[in-house]
């Protein structure tokens, strides 16, 4: 059975009266809304084909049908047309995300929040795990005799600042000496190799300064090992709300639930992005938690490796032109801060 243009128009019009009203569609309401100059009857046969076909389904024997996740992929990579996104939005990403250049982490969660609040629907934000990054540079800035704040900034633009509490004091000006000859020693090293290379590296220079690098640097590689870990930030959980498939609270609960598993959460993500923005449509999902759902992300890179990843997740019945034309320009403007700032 081929499938023709007409049937493509008919599956056309179905995906998006579904997308706007999330009821099933007859053949009436094709007719009526829909100016595709054949009766209901052609329409109601051709749907029969579709569902043959398996692009559409009939949730109920007496109801209308409902694109499957196979109408989906072929909307979004065929049929869809990209709505153009409104000058006042473009605006308002331009100028809030441009002015967030800065740490890579709050980039990209700032990102999440103006997608989730331009699209209505729940965002996610992952920065990679850093046992691959290098250390780019490393400083050690004293904040009162006790406590000095470790600035450490890796090759993908990773900043972390974590408070080091050093037990029996220091000197300021040891510190600064330290913080220097440490990063002429260990610029370029993985996070991963710092220990193993402070261990077998002790030469006059750092031996020298043995007795406060002896307090600093547990502390150091304490800190080191807590933040090697991804970041995940998450923005909109509530505004599945907004959408009817979730007025059944079993399946608002089930959404919600997937959402507090931030492993879960790094796998789907990780495992949707590629090059580019990569749209992930229920069964394509690699995690079963998410097989109602679809994923939207874009992957961010620095010198060829992934610093981070953007996603929009939602039901499968999603304004994909839409999200994919919101979600576009602000990968733009991130893009653009990448090449231009870090």
């Amino acid at each position: 059975m081929e499938l023709n243009e007409r049937k493509l128009k008919i599956l056309q019009a179905i995906i998006k009266d579904y997308i706007y009203t999330a009821e099933p569609v007859g053949s009436r309401t094709i007719t009526k809304r829909y100016n595709l100059g054949v009766s209901p009857a052609t329409i109601r046969n051709e749907m029969a084909d579709l569902e043959e076909l398996g692009y559409l389904m009939q949730p109920h024997t007496s109801a209308g049908r409902i694109p499957s996740d196979k109408a989906y992929r072929l909307y979004v990579d065929t049929l869809m047309e990209i709505k153009k996104i409104a000058e006042v939005q473009r605006d308002y990403i331009k100028a809030n995300i441009l002015r967030q250049f800065g740490e890579l982490e709050q980039l990209l969660q700032y990102s999440s929040r103006v997608l989730a609040e331009l699209t209505n629907y729940t965002t996610l934000a992952l920065t990679p795990q850093l046992k691959g990054s290098r250390l780019k540079q490393l400083q050690l800035v004293p904040i009162n005799n006790e406590n000095l704040v470790a600035i450490i900034i890796t090759d993908t633009g990773v900043v972390k600042k974590p408070l080091l509490r050093i037990k029996g004091g220091f000197d300021e000006e040891v510190i600064y000496n330290v913080s220097k000859v440490l990063n002429d020693k260990l610029a370029g090293s993985t996070l991963k190799d710092i220990e193993h290379k402070m261990s077998n590296d002790m030469d006059k220079e750092i031996f020298q300064f043995n007795n406060i690098i002896n307090r600093v640097m547990p502390e150091l590689f304490k800190t080191l090992e807590d933040i090697n870990d991804f970041d995940l930030f998450l923005n909109g959980a509530t505004n599945i709300f907004n959408f009817p498939e979730y007025s059944d609270i079993f399946k608002a609960k089930s959404f919600l639930t997937m959402l507090e598993e931030k492993q879960l959460l790094r796998s789907l993500i990780a495992s949707s992005g590629g090059e580019g923005m990569v749209v992930s449509i229920g069964s394509e999902n690699t995690c079963q938690e998410a097989k109602d759902c679809s994923l939207v992300t874009a992957t961010f890179k620095l010198n060829g490796a992934p610093v981070g990843w953007l996603s929009l997740i939602g039901p499968t019945r999603m304004d994909y032109s839409n999200v994919i034309s919101v979600m576009g320009q602000i990968s733009k403007q991130i893009n653009q801060l990448l090449k231009d700032e870090y």
